[in-house]
């Protein structure tokens, strides 16, 4: 996949060593993206300036990331038809680089070395470890290609990851493997779409909407059970970008046979927030041309590689958007992998011990990541289970919950993802 995760590994390679030769596969026609843009915090950001990326953010004219508490959303509670309540203005940790993803891949293709080849239009299905420890691609066309090492970058639908657990659980069914092959309906959607700021303005010029990113709760009730759900917006240049969360009670791993992605009617958007205090239902009526996201989920898996076979980002631990993280865990899967790989230890020969130094430095960091950006949405929602919000709460009563999501943030202004590279190197040195 050439998505964040894969251009960021070939980058990370290209910028550690010269010789080794990288072909990266992407299913679709051209390098793109779609989503909101990335969010660099500073395990990742620290990363990216290690391979330069700092001068080609000022070249851009992109803000630079901030140290220190900068101010961050308001929390409201709205989900009544009279004012809502703020019982949360956040005060970040840290002030995040947030680049546009188009701009993130241009930046990580001008790190690829003349040893890395991309190959659109071409989808790997499947694969094979073969007797002399190589890997056979199986692509949809038919054709195969042989590889070293496979790494599977390639999404929340990874066909990598299905192949990987599917031959797991052929090789032993009492493990039930198979279950870690597809991903997971979280029990979420988002609705996405965007608000004429002018017109809003035209409309109320006192609109909270306009001057401040602000996320409102809704809180569910005995006649809405299990229609628990919130909004973000967030006004940028000429528009404010709406994303309106809704989940399902108990929804999580229910299958999930509809389209993941629709154009939906803006009528479906305005029903689910129907008695909401006047300023939100007035935005959410605004909404250009809606699309609900089925929000599905990868893991927790037990483990990320096998063989000669690893999975990175999405394909290994997609998770909800709740803290805005997922790109940037996929970022430092991709740094420690390229650096490990690139390491004057790794050889043919030991490569599958170095996948499981991938494996042990990675996998526990990005699903308490993944479990961290959960929790941020249940308590979004008012249902996380340790905090209890009455349908009658006032302004004293949800200083706990406003609380807790402001401890859940406070992870996003440390550092330390070099602090895992030398546990991996220690590790990679005694090989």
């Amino acid at each position: 996949g050439a998505g964040i995760g894969g251009l960021a590994l070939a980058a990370f390679i290209s910028f550690c060593a010269k010789d080794i030769a990288v072909d990266i596969y992407e299913a679709k026609p051209g390098i793109s993206s779609i989503g909101a843009g990335i969010a660099i915090w500073k395990r990742t950001w620290e990363i990216l300036k290690g391979i330069g990326l700092e001068k080609e953010v000022k070249e851009r004219g992109l803000p630079l990331p901030k140290d220190g508490e900068v101010r961050g959303p308001i929390f409201r509670k709205a989900d009544q038809p009279t004012k809502g309540i703020d019982f949360h203005n956040q005060m970040m940790p840290y002030g995040p680089l947030t680049i546009p993803r188009p701009i993130l891949l241009e930046m990580l293709m001008s790190y690829l070395s003349e040893q890395c080849n991309i190959y659109t239009s071409t989808h790997v299905a499947s694969y094979k470890e073969q007797a002399d420890g190589t890997v056979l691609l199986k692509l949809d066309d038919g054709s195969t290609r042989t590889a070293d090492l496979l790494i599977g970058c390639d999404g929340v639908h990874s066909a990598t990851r299905a192949t990987l657990f599917k031959n797991l659980a052929e090789a032993d069914p009492s493990k039930g493997y198979e279950k870690f092959a597809e991903p997971k309906w979280s029990g979420q959607w988002a609705y996405r779409g965007v608000v004429d700021r002018n017109q809003l303005r035209e409309k109320n010029p006192r609109s909270l909407v306009l001057d401040q990113a602000r996320i409102v709760r809704f809180l569910p009730t005995l006649h809405w059970c299990g229609k628990s759900r919130h909004v973000v917006t967030h006004p940028f240049g000429d528009i404010v970008n709406l994303v309106c969360y809704v989940s399902e009670e108990n929804g999580f791993g229910k299958p999930y046979n509809d389209p993941w992605v629709a154009t939906v009617q803006v009528q479906e958007v305005i029903n689910c927030y129907l008695g909401w205090e006047p300023d939100l239902a007035e935005v959410v009526s605004m909404i250009q041309e809606p699309s609900r996201w089925a929000i599905h989920v990868v893991g927790p898996l037990p483990i990320f590689v096998s063989g000669h076979v690893g999975l990175l980002g999405d394909a290994a631990h997609a998770m909800t958007p709740h803290q805005g993280v997922g790109g940037g865990q996929a970022i430092e899967d991709a740094y420690i992998l390229g650096r490990l790989l690139a390491h004057e230890k790794t050889t043919k020969a030991n490569l599958a011990k170095v996948l499981e130094i991938y494996q042990q430095i990675r996998l526990s960091f990005a699903q308490a990541a993944a479990e961290r950006s959960w929790s941020s949405g249940l308590l979004y929602d008012f249902i996380h289970p340790d905090f209890k919000v009455s349908p009658d709460a006032t302004e004293d009563d949800l200083k706990p919950i406003g609380q807790a999501v402001g401890a859940a943030f406070a992870w996003l202004g440390k550092g330390g993802c070099d602090e895992d590279w030398v546990r991996a190197e220690n590790l990679v040195a005694n090989l």
